[in-house]
Formats: C-alpha cells, structure tokens, sequence
C-alpha cells in the first residue's frame, strides 16, 4: 500500500465510532416536495406498505389526507395510532401522541408533515422534536416535508413568493436522514391537480392558486427543490468516497464564519452562511462581539433569536468581547483558522466611517471576505403603549440634565460680574464632565449642547443674543461646542464600558463564588448550598438542584439546599432533561409552559444531575448571556459533583483494596495452619487401613472434602497474588482428560463419562496441570449439581490453532440469568448441597485466563449446563510409532 493511499487512523477510528453510535439510533427517511400536492404522504404511505409486506411493524403516528380519497384508501389494514387530545382556550386539540409510540415501540412509525407545530401543552414546540426522540429510543420514521419549511431556504423562498414562511424546520435534522426521496412533478400536472380540487378545495383552492401556486413560484421552487436535493447527492458521494478511501475530485478545508449583530438581517446572513457551508461541507461559526453598549430589550430579543437560530442549524456560536468589531472579528478568525467570513452589504456608504465590510477587506490578508445581501427579518408585532418604549430612567436622565444647565447658568449669573464669562465656559465644562459619570451618552450631548447655548447667550457679549461680535469669542463658543461634546461623549463611553467591565467581573467573580464554595466546602452539602445562594444571588432567581444517585437514577426530591421544589410536572421535565441531556423547560421549544428551565448538568465523562432556574417577574425573559451564564453555572456544578463522585469511588476502592488484602491475608494463614493437621489426619488414616470402622470411613471422607477446600484457597491466593505463571508444554489431551477425572475424585464415580475426541487430534503445548486443574473442578461441579446416575459429557475440537472444549452435565441447568455470575467467589447457587466453598468455577476461570484463554457458561437446549473452554495453542504431529 502506497502511503498516499493508506488510511487515516485517527479518521478510521472517528468512522467507528459514528457507525457505532448510528447503530443504536432509529433512521430517518424524509419525502421532500416542492410544495403541497406533489404526492408526498401518497408516495410515504405505497412505500410503507411495501415495508409491511416485508413484515416490518408499521404504526401510522399521525397522516394529514386533507380529505383526499386515494390517500385514505391507503391507510386500510394499517394500524393507526389514535390522536391524543388536548385542551386549550375551551377548544379540543388533537395532536400526534408521542408516548404512545415510545410505549408501543414500533419499527417503524409515520409522521407526516414535519414542520408543523404542536398545540400548546405538548411535549416539544415542534413536530420535528417529537421525530428526533423517535429516532433517538431507535425507531424509523417516515416523514415529509416541504422545500420552502426548509429554515435555510426561507430567504429565498420569501424572494421568490413574497411569503414568509412561519413553521420550518432546521438543517440539521436533515442532515441526520438515512435518505431523502425527492417526490418530483411537473408545474402543468400539479396546476391540473389543483383545478381538479385534488389538493385544495373550494375558495382555497382559488385564493392558493393566485397567489402561492403562479406558475412562476412553482417553476422556482421546483428548481430549488432539485437543487438542494442535487447538492445533498454530492455530500453522500463524497461519503462514500472517503469511506472507501477513493481519491475525490476536489479537497476542501474551508471554515466559514459570520459575525452577526442584533439587526433585522442576522437571520439572514445566518442562513445564508448555513447554506454555503451545507455546498462546501465545512464547518461554521457564528460570532458575536459584546460590547460596553447595553442592548435594548427588542435588540437582546433579536440576537437571542438569531443566535437560537444558529444553534439550531446546526452552527457553532462563538461570543467575544470588544469595542472594534472587525479587529474582534478578525482575531477569532485567525483563532479558528476561519478560511472566509461572510458579512452583510452596508445599507449607503458613510464619507465619515469605514463600514464593516471595509474594514474586514482591509485587516482580512490571506482570509478570503464574502459581502452578500442580506433581506431583513419581518419584525415581529410589539405589544405595549408607547410610554414602555422610552424607558423611565432615561426619561429622568434628560430631565436632570436640563435642570442642571439650568442650575449651573444660575448659580453662574451670580458671580460672572467677578470673574468673566471665560470662567462661566469652565464651569459648564468641568459640569459636563461630571454629568457624563452618572448619565448615558444621549443626555450628556444634550447637556453639552444646552450649555454651549447657555453660554452664548446669557454671558458672551452681547448677551441675550445668539449673535457674536468679537472673532476671538466665536472661536472660543465653537470650541467650547466640540470640547463639551467630545468629553461628554468620551466620558460616557468610558462609564459604559466601566459598567460593562463590572458585570464581566460581577459574573467571573460568581463563577469563582460558585466553585469555590462547592468546591472547597468542609462539607459537600454545605457547599452545594452555599453555591446555589451565590446563584440565586446572581441571576435573582430561585434555583432547584437535582443530584443522581448512585445507581445514576433521579431522586424523589431536590436537593435540600434548593429554593424551590419541583411539582409532578416539573419531575416529567427533570427526567426528560436528564435522559436527552438537553436543556428543556421554559424559555425552550421543549416543555415551555413549564415554570422553570432546567439545564443537563453534563461533564465530558458523566451526567451528574439537572439544575432548574426559576426566574421570577412578569417580563423575565432568558437572553443569550444569562443563558451562557447559567450553563457555566452548570457546568462548574457538574465538575465539582463529579470530583466528589470521584473521590467517593477512590475511597471505596481503596477500603476494599484493603479488604481484599486482609482477606487474602487471612485466607493464606489459614490455609497453610490447615496443611499441617490435614497430613497428620491423612497418615493416621492411612494406618488405620486395617480397621474395619464405619467412622474410619467417615473421617476419610470429611478430610478429603476438608482438603479440596485448603487447595481451593491455597489456589485462590495464588491467583489473586498474580504469581501464577503457566508451564506449556506438549500434552496428550487424553491424559489431561484423564487426570482431571482422578483429581474430581470419588464423586465422579457414579455419573457415566462420555469422551468425544477427534482421532487425528495432535499434541498441544499447554499447561497440564492447569488445565487439568480447571476440568476437575468443573466435572466435580457437574457430579455435585446432577442426579446420581446422570452422564457428564467431555467434547473437544482443535481447528487453526484453537482448542475448543464443551462439558455438558444433565441436569437441571443454572439459574436462568445467572450464567455469568456462576464465575464469581464465593457465589452458591440457592437450593444447592452444603459443603461447598463456591470457587471452584472462579478458580477453573482463573487458570483458563492465565493461559490466554476464555471460558463460559449456559444451559443447554436440551437441558443441562454446559462450559465452553477456548483456547490458542501451538499444535505437533504425533510421532508414528
């Protein structure tokens, strides 16, 4: 193999590990259309009764047939899943019931029309959230969908039609489809079907057909859906190309980046980067620059919204801090090893200021810009009066600022015959100045401008007049102009920023609150209480704390340092969050009528629990930093469980390392204290051979079994010490055989041994005493556990280089269930015989692996238990004789 063509291990073992997760998940096949009535519930139901007549369980989960006659007639002899009910604003709701389907556990279940939304009340916001759970328990679904529902297609979409599409669904859920089957048809056939009243009927159809259903829109989206489809061929080809190591036509390392901001066109270029990232197959990151401006809450609204939107196709979200934009921009860029950043065209140019675009072209080097156009965002309707669009504090902001010029030009009337009116300028100079540390920027240029007024007309000669006189006065009034708007305006940006330094040091200095309290808390409790207060502090907010226990189940209650305690409801959200590992609550598309949001407390190893936020007021709302906020939060608890969840296992470990070596110990002394008794009893019985006593036999008897129980743990000891180490060398596996069946000794005698070997087997190279070892004590186990009378069978195999042996008794069997555990110490079958120590099957095991080897235990068909023994070993001839 040539270098170039060999594999990537690192890309082989990621391929493993994407097909192993894959396995265990259900598959995804989506029929795409262009837009409704091209057949594509007509086409999923022919193709799922294909399926059941391969036998495949169908479960019909919920069909639209929009009163269509031959898609009905394709539900008959289907099994379909009754519409779960709901109640809201005194209407009756009916909507697909996803526990249904979970309890039911179909192969295969059909959902149609995936981006339609769920009524209020539902588990999730979206149909396609219920599909991906399906798929996730490991259940197929059929689905359809629309081209224009597509989330990265809506732009153009509007482009095309002029209507804005309100239920869509993301890009990455496509991305996780085993197939997409494009249900195609020509624009004269579906403009047929329409006047035929086979898609819409009545003033529907009429009003559908002038307007969404022109020819032109039909004839565009027609070629979109081709066209996404097409592009959707290409990444599979190229799949399979680098699956199978084919050199491919083109290489790409491209890395897209789109910086955004809380503007109409966020969505946009956020869809439009998602769309030239799906074509390129790369990855992509949306970033956000924070900066000392405080948004207002419609601006907060909107970035949540498009930074929502990018997580949810699929994107990387990336938040910085800084007041150059493009500087900030360019240096994640180089960070990330961005190939191109996509920025939006500006609106007009500015002869003043560098737009955006401008500075990224001019800073970008090697980094390839794309402008593009964006459209803006519909903005959604606002409710309120107009008193709640100018805030209060702001409107209170002018007002002093007017009172003060008018204080200040008071108090400096008064004492301007002494001192000039340069003194009077001074004055409104060094009061700007001062204004500018306590107000925002729009009241300090309105304060600068009214004094400059102030100024011009009440003390500079002649006064009560906006006219100046002297040269030297109109310079002095200009400069005084800029000087007072420049301070005030630098000023003011110096306390934003300040602010804006002081809620990042609020929020580092609760991160540090929170792990050090949790972390380095005497008590665990104590500290998980003393990080939540930090928290709720934090966020003004009630928390609640859910821990798992340790067999990784939820509780019955929170925490105990939890400031509220969930309701039946909110338990039905904390498990959901804990087994999707997703957040989920208020605030999110899944569960958001519940009272709070809870968030996965998730490490890179485990899941520790939930943590739920309440937040309390009428206008609370959970923006894009409180929302980072409260996963690093999460995240800081999550760690700091895990460290006690570890320390807790080391500790365990370490009592029963100890344990263990105590009970080694113990065994080791008491077994060799046993020897020395054991021979004298065993010679004293051997010269008393002549005497005919039924005790003589009975002590012969219990020393014997009293001896297989020193062996048994003088071999256990020897085991566990790790100094066992086998002798190989070339056997007859007839005399191994052999001498297993005199080591089980006299309780093998009345069970008939039946011997099957190969009659060209060779000599192997093993252990013999190990091995032999091993069969005695499971042939002594078979003799033990059958009836009297009952056969024991020895077969044995050898083919390239591996010994096979199977001993199968004929008895009752083992305990269903318990197969695996017949290997451990000390472990007793319930009902069996007293006298028994229970590790001889763990000491068989431990001399079969100490040669490499393997063995296991089941119950025969036929009845009875049987142990498998496999084994590699080197194989010779058998000399000829």
């Amino acid at each position: 193999m040539f270098p170039e063509d060999r594999p990537d291990p690192d890309s082989l073992l990621t391929q493993m590990q994407q097909e192993e997760a894959t396995a265990k998940l259900g598959r995804l096949h989506i029929f795409l259309g262009m837009c409704p009535g091209v057949g594509k519930t007509y086409a999923m139901l022919q193709t799922a009764r294909q399926r059941m007549k391969e036998g495949v369980d169908v479960l019909a989960g919920v069909i639209e047939t929009h009163g269509r006659h031959e898609t009905a007639a394709l539900l008959e002899g289907m099994r379909v899943l009754p519409r779960r009910k709901l109640e809201h604003r005194e209407f009756t709701l009916e909507e697909f019931d996803l526990d249904a389907v979970l309890q039911q556990r179909p192969q295969l279940v059909l959902v149609d029309e995936l981006a339609h939304t769920n009524a209020p009340g539902s588990r999730h916001a979206k149909r396609y959230q219920d599909v991906l759970e399906l798929i996730d328990a490991g259940i197929d679904v059929y689905t359809t969908v629309n081209v224009q529902h597509i989330d990265s297609q809506v732009d153009i979409v509007r482009q095309i039609s002029g209507v804005t599409i309100q239920e869509t669904v993301p890009d990455s859920i496509l991305d996780r489809a085993h197939e997409i089957q494009l249900i195609d048809l020509g624009v004269e056939k579906l403009l047929e079907r329409m006047a035929e009243g086979k898609v819409y009927l009545g003033e529907r159809a009429e009003h559908a057909v002038s307007n969404f259903f022109k020819e032109g829109n039909l004839t565009a989206l027609r070629e979109l859906a081709l066209r996404f489809t097409a592009e959707r061929v290409d990444r599979d080809l190229e799949d399979i190309r680098r699956a199978r190591r084919v050199s491919s036509p083109w290489k790409t390392n491209a890395r897209l980046m789109v910086g955004v901001a809380p503007s109409p066109y966020a969505e946009s270029l956020i869809r439009w980067t998602r769309r030239a990232a799906t074509r390129l197959n790369c990855p992509w990151l949306v970033v956000w620059v924070e900066s000392s401006v405080s948004l207002k809450p419609e601006d907060q609204e909107r970035l949540t919204r498009a930074l929502g939107l990018a997580r949810k196709l699929g994107g990387e979200v990336v938040s910085v801090t800084g007041e150059q934009v493009a500087e900030a921009l360019l240096r994640v860029a180089r960070e990330r090893n961005v190939s191109q950043i996509v920025v939006g065209k500006p609106d007009k140019a500015r002869w003043w200021r560098s737009s955006l675009a401008e500075e990224l072209i001019t800073g970008s080097g090697d980094i390839d810009v794309c402008v593009v156009r964006p459209l803006a965002t519909p903005e959604r309707a606002r409710t309120g009066s107009v008193a709640e669009l100018v805030p209060e504090s702001l409107v209170g902001e002018y007002s002093w600022a007017c009172v003060m010029v008018f204080a200040i030009a008071s108090l400096c009337w008064a004492v301007a015959p002494f001192t000039g009116y340069m003194f009077v300028a001074l004055v409104f100079l060094l009061t700007v100045v001062l204004a500018a540390l306590r107000l925002s920027r729009w009241p300090v240029l309105l304060m600068a401008a009214l004094s400059a007024l102030c100024w011009n007309y009440f003390f500079i000669p002649p006064q009560f007049t906006f006219h100046i006189t002297k040269p030297d006065d109109m310079i002095m009034f200009g400069m005084f102009f800029i000087v007072a708007l420049s301070m005030g305006s630098l000023t003011a940006r110096l306390r934003l920023r300040e602010m804006a330094e002081h809620r990042r040091l609020r929020q580092t200095d609760a991160l540090l609150r929170v792990t050090q309290g949790a972390a380095l808390a005497a008590e665990p409790q104590k500290g998980l209480a003393e990080a939540l207060r930090t928290i709720n502090e934090f966020l003004q907010a009630t928390t609640a704390l859910v821990v798992r226990e340790q067999d990784r189940s939820l509780p019955k209650v929170a925490h105990k340092a939890s400031t509220f305690q969930p309701t039946a409801k909110e338990w039905g959200v904390i498990a959901w969050s804990y087994e999707n590992k997703q957040c989920a609550g208020r605030f999110t598309d899944t569960l958001p009528e519940s009272s709070a949001t809870w968030f996965p407390l998730q490490t890179a190893t485990a899941l520790m629990g939930v943590l739920g936020v309440q937040m309390s007021g009428r206008g609370a709302r959970l923006d894009f930093p409180a929302r980072q906020t409260i996963e690093a939060f999460a995240l800081q608890l999550a760690l700091v469980l895990e460290k006690e969840h570890f320390i807790q296992a080391a500790s365990q470990a370490e009592v029963l390392a100890q344990s263990e070596k105590l009970h080694r110990t113990l065994l080791d002394s008491v077994s060799h204290e046993l020897k020395t008794p054991l021979a004298v009893i065993h010679a004293s019985l051997e010269g008393m051979s002549d005497v005919q006593s039924p005790y003589v036999k009975e002590i012969s008897t219990a020393s014997q079994r009293l001896q297989r129980v020193v062996d048994s743990l003088l071999q256990m000891t020897r085991l566990e010490s790790e100094v066992l180490q086998p002798r190989p060398d070339w056997c007859d596996l007839q005399d191994v055989i052999s001498a297993a069946r005199q080591a089980a000794g006299e309780s093998l005698e009345p069970h008939p041994v039946q011997i099957e070997l190969p009659h060209d087997l060779p000599l192997l190279k093993l252990d013999h005493a190990l091995l032999a070892q091993a069969m005695a004590n499971i042939l002594h186990n078979a003799a033990v556990y059958t009836p009297s009378a009952a056969a024991i069978d020895i077969k044995a195999t050898f083919h390239a280089g591996s010994l096979r042996l199977v001993i199968r008794d004929h008895g009752p069997g083992l305990p269903s269930g318990e197969e695996g555990r017949v290997f451990d110490k000390f472990y007793r079958a319930k009902g069996t015989p007293a006298g028994g120590t229970g590790l001889g099957l763990a000491i068989a095991r431990g001399f079969i692996q100490a040669q490499g080897g393997r063995i296991t235990a089941r119950n025969h068909p036929e009845g009875g238990a049987e142990f498998v023994i496999e084994l590699q070993v080197a194989a010779h001839d058998r000399p000829d004789h």
